[in-house]
């Protein structure tokens, strides 16, 4: 009998676009005042993929973190939603204010990842 290998889930989310649609869409009626940030960041799986870490993208309003990746709108205060995905735990997160954010979006062409590294490569 043949063994058979777990295979890597595949990146099947929006969220790097999610959220830097949602940070632009914001952005550019607040202009200058736009004090949102995007944040690009390494999360811990929950359910189906508990156990996995992998990259994922949501924006800082303050305090609240909203997530509007897989069309939800996921508003919660920052605390929980880091203890949740064991943010804080894997110290690997990425934040980019309106003009950097902006600015990799022109340069690279794509909603990223753009200096995001996980550990599992997802």
């Amino acid at each position: 009998m043949a063994h058979r290998r777990k295979s890597r889930p595949s990146a099947k989310g929006d969220c790097y676009e999610a959220a830097g649609k949602y940070m632009m869409d914001q952005c550019l009626i607040k202009g200058d005042s736009c004090r949102l940030t995007l944040v690009h960041g390494e999360v811990a799986g929950q359910g189906g993929l508990s156990g996995l870490t992998f990259g994922h993208a949501w924006v800082l309003d303050g305090e609240t973190v909203i997530d509007r990746s897989n069309g939800r709108n996921i508003r919660m205060p920052r605390m929980l939603y880091y203890a949740l995905g064991g943010v804080e735990h894997m110290g690997n997160t990425h934040e980019y204010d309106w003009e950097l954010a902006r600015v990799n979006i022109l340069k690279f062409k794509h909603w990223g990842p753009w200096d995001l590294k996980t550990r599992s490569g997802l």
